[in-house]
Formats: C-alpha cells, structure tokens, sequence
C-alpha cells in the first residue's frame, strides 16, 4: 500500500503558476497584435489622405464630361438625330415583317394549289388581310384547301371563292333516266332510250383543237392560268400580325424622339383603303 504524504497545497501550486505563465504571455500577444492593427490602419488612412487630390480630380473631369453630354444631349440637333435614327431603325425593322408573314403563310399552303398571286396588307393595328390566287383541280382539294389554310396560327377567318364543280356525278333516277348515268353539272340526264341517247351524244360531242388554256404550250413566258377543267380560286384570310409601317410625321415631330407607329393610308377605288409605304407587295409562282 502506497501513501501519498504531501500536502494538497503543493499540487495547487504548482497548476496556479503555469495558469498564470499562460495568461501573461496571451496579455503579451494580444498587445502586440493591437499595436500592430494601430499602426497598418494609420498607414491605410495615410495613404487613402494621400489619394484624395488625384481621386477629387478624376471625379471633376468625369462631372465635366457628364455635364457636356448633358448638353450635347439637349442640342436641337442631336434630339432630331435621335429622332431620325429611331425612325431608320424602325422602317429597318418593318422591312422584315412582310418576308416573314409570306413565309408563315406558304408554309400552310398545300401543294396541289398552285398560287398566282399571294397579297399582304394591314388592316388595322394588329390584324392583316392575306389575298391568294391559285388553281385547284377538284372539289376535294377545294375543301381540303379550307382546312389546311385553318391551321395557321392567328388565323382568324378564311373564305374562298371561284371554283367551277365540272366533275361528274350520279343523278337521282327519273322518267327519261331509270339507270342514274354520271354526266357533268348544268347538263341534262343521258335519255334510256337509245334514239334520244344517240341525238344526245350527237349534240355534246364536237373536236377541238389546241386551244391553249391557260397559256399553256404557247411557248410565250409568263403567268399560267387554269388548265381546263380547273379552276381559278380566290382565298381572303384574316389574321393576327402587324404591319403598319411607322409614322414619320409623328415621329419627327414628337417631342419625345421614339418612333411612333401608326395607320399611314391613302383611298384606293372602290371605298377601300391601303397603306401608304411598303403595306402592299405580291409573289407569284409558276406550275
């Protein structure tokens, strides 16, 4: 058995010394870290004080430049200029608008509808008239011709107009035709009894020569009409889109130098009316 024959007090002691080593050398290096803090933030402020006269005279001459700007900006002059380049870039940006309304609509036009002439003009603000003239062969195209032109996105209204209906068809039965023979709209029914057949044949046939419908095998360059048995249709769309061209009336003279837009039209025959600069242009394409 060991005992221990010291007094506490001595163990204590000895903890009391080295706590307090400890606590005069952190006394000694919180000093001298203040001390030096003290000394490189007199030197920052030295040195800011020192850039005060060459940082106040760039703040001069960027309060000069900025008060002849001002000026500059204020002149007649330079507010018309402005005016007149806001305009440039507006007519510049309506130079696209009827290329991209044409490309979205012959995008939607179906191929057996050979267009003649395709027009744009605007109607208002935000909504434009498409005219288009082609050639159709059936009734089926003509309706199928509706239903493609509806898809477009924006479309509003589309109506049509022009067609011929020359296919035949089978009549109901009646006195003079018991068997319903196909023969074409606008002609009486084919007669059962083979006298009357005859005298009927007799007065629809006939030989022709070339003709040259529709300019066709003429050899002379220039737009096709309709082939025979076609026809010639007229389709009118109402759309979403904007192409009025910008006023510039307005805004040469408006006093805040934006381009302004609006409704430029001239009287055209007939109680319509059409833009005055760049809202009417046409395309064609040859079958």
């Amino acid at each position: 058995m060991k005992l221990n024959l010291l007094p506490t007090h001595v163990s204590r002691g000895t903890s009391t010394r080295t706590a307090l080593i400890f606590s005069i050398l952190i006394v000694v290096v919180c000093a001298l870290g203040a001390l030096y803090l003290y000394q490189q933030a007199g030197k920052d402020l030295s040195d800011s004080q020192a850039d005060i006269p060459q940082m106040r005279a760039k703040a001069d001459e960027a309060l000069q430049t900025s008060n002849a700007a001002d000026e500059l900006m204020n002149a007649p002059s330079t507010t018309m200029l402005l005016r007149n380049t806001s305009l440039a870039q507006e007519m510049l940006k309506h130079s696209t608008r009827y290329p991209d309304i044409y490309d979205k609509v012959k995008s939607y036009v179906p191929t057996f509808y050979r267009v003649t002439s395709l027009v744009a003009s605007s109607a208002g603000p935000g909504v434009v008239n498409i005219q288009m003239v082609g050639v159709l062969d059936t009734y089926q195209q003509y309706a199928d011709l509706m239903l493609a032109l509806l898809r477009i996105p924006g479309v509003q209204s589309v109506s049509r107009a022009g067609f011929v209906n020359e296919s035949p068809f089978v009549p109901g039965l009646n006195e003079q035709d018991q068997l319903g023979r196909p023969h074409k709209p606008g002609e009486t029914p084919i007669p059962d009894d083979p006298l009357q057949r005859l005298d009927y044949l007799q007065q629809h046939a006939g030989v022709t020569g070339f003709t040259g419908t529709g300019g066709f095998g003429t050899g002379v360059k220039g737009l096709r009409g309709p082939m025979p048995h076609a026809s010639q249709v007229t389709v009118n769309l109402v759309m979403a889109g904007d192409l009025q061209v910008p006023d510039p009336t307005a805004t040469l003279t408006g006093a805040g130098g934006g381009a302004a837009t609006g409704p430029s039209t001239t009287p055209r025959p007939g109680g319509q009316t059409a833009p005055a600069r760049g809202d009417d242009a046409s395309s064609g394409r040859e079958g």
